[in-house]
């Protein structure tokens, strides 16, 4: 790969986040080829040093990530960690696709809100993460899968979302609960 092609690769990543590839497809170093379960397609993100501090990012010309509503989009990506990490001690990409309903249940279990108020928070929160690539958002099918963005974090991060793992209601639970079994 030349020069050109590199740098065209990053601006790509750099104004729209990870990149979705056929899987025969070339990329640049710095890139972490992240290969869908079905082998249908690849997605290629930046691969930021474990460790490294926000400059880097800028360095890199990485956008910083900004969120808005950052208290619902955080127990929403919880939620979604919940229901599709089938396995804490297994790798956290690709996960497993789980239904808007069990994300919903987890997630009204950990707001404690009215229906509609958490439903349209249940949403908003979805489209915004699987817009840069935290999720991956099936509408027609109601599912959500984690996204490729999941696979860069580190050993620390993974740490602390293993014990977050273990102190969120699983779906299961939450029916158990809701049958008037115990949790």
């Amino acid at each position: 790969m030349n020069e050109a092609e590199t740098a065209l690769w990053w601006a790509r990543v750099r104004a729209a986040g990870p990149q979705c590839v056929s899987p025969n497809s070339t990329f640049p170093a710095g890139m972490l080829r992240l290969v869908e379960p079905d082998v249908t397609a690849v997605w290629l993100l930046t691969v930021v040093p474990e460790g490294a501090r926000p400059s880097v990012s800028e360095e890199l010309g990485l956008p910083a990530l900004t969120v808005e509503k950052p208290n619902d989009t955080a127990r929403v990506l919880a939620a979604c960690l919940r229901c599709c990490w089938a396995e804490p001690t297994g790798p956290i990409w690709p996960g497993m696709p789980a239904s808007k309903d069990e994300v919903a249940a987890v997630f009204g279990e950990i707001t404690n809100r009215d229906e509609a108020a958490s439903n349209r928070a249940l949403l908003e929160a979805i489209r915004r993460l699987a817009g840069a690539a935290w999720l991956l958002w099936d509408e027609p099918g109601q599912t959500v899968s984690l996204g490729p963005r999941v696979a860069a974090w580190g050993s620390a991060d993974l740490s602390t979302l293993r014990e977050l793992w273990r102190m969120l209601p699983s779906f299961a639970e939450i029916g158990r609960s809701d049958a008037g079994g115990l949790r």
